[in-house]
């Protein structure tokens, strides 16, 4: 990760608390989706499967035609859509953590196969995993790194990420493929395994219970962190 020089602010950051414990807000949760499932627009529905050190896949499946097409992805977090291209985040926290991105200008270029295995996080899907580039452009592939959720703002995408020891945090935009850090967040407001509730291509809720309850939400400039009380 780089650091920029001095520049005018680009996120308005506002903090609040809530003295509920965070479960009281994720009950209220209706319509989760499936497990695997990461974006839909009008002509894809996209998935994933992760298999840990064995790595991961996403899947584009056409609307219209029903064919499926992937290509391998560490463990994809996030997809944004900027210009009608693709861009898949992955990370990995196994070992020393790793991350990349992807963009996928035509999915269907791809490889094409025939299923989108069933996903979970406590299921090996392994077997089914792709090994094929094709069609991908890998704009940054790193070790060290772990992407939590990406976001576009103005035609620009932008990652929460923490190093491996989770004793740094920060916002950082993609730039001539390479990270470079736009603002500094507390490190307790970065989970690899949060709930992302994505509600528009510029507006999402990250729920994170560990190590800190709390809620990021991320619309267009706006960031809140709101804090939640640690009720046992």
């Amino acid at each position: 990760m780089q650091s920029c020089s001095k520049q005018p602010a680009i996120f308005e950051f506002t903090i609040e608390k809530a003295d509920i414990d965070i479960f009281d807000d994720l009950k209220k949760l209706k319509d989760l989706p499936p497990a695997g499932f990461l974006y839909s627009d009008t002509q894809y529905e996209i998935w994933k499967t992760c298999s840990g050190e064995w790595g991961g896949t996403v899947y584009f499946k056409n609307k219209k035609s029903g064919k499926i097409y992937y290509a391998k992805a560490n463990c994809p977090v996030s997809v944004n859509k900027i210009n009608n291209k693709y861009y898949i985040s992955s990370s990995m926290s196994h070992l020393f953590g790793s991350s990349d991105i992807l963009e996928i200008t035509d999915p269907e270029k791809m490889e094409q196969t025939t299923k989108i295995p069933l996903y979970h996080p406590s299921i090996i899907t392994r077997e089914y995993e792709s090994h094929s580039s094709q069609g991908t452009k890998a704009l940054i592939d790193t070790a060290g790194v772990i992407i939590m959720s990406s976001f576009v703002y103005k035609q620009k995408l932008y990652s929460i990420l923490s190093n491996s020891h989770n004793t740094r945090a920060t916002i950082s935009e993609l730039r001539n493929n390479k990270f470079y850090t736009i603002q500094e967040i507390d490190k307790d407001f970065f989970s690899d395994e949060p709930i992302i509730i994505k509600e528009s291509e510029t507006h999402q809720k990250i729920y994170i219970q560990h190590p800190q309850p709390c809620i990021l939400e991320i619309k267009e400039n706006k960031i809140k962190f709101t804090s939640y009380a640690n009720k046992k």
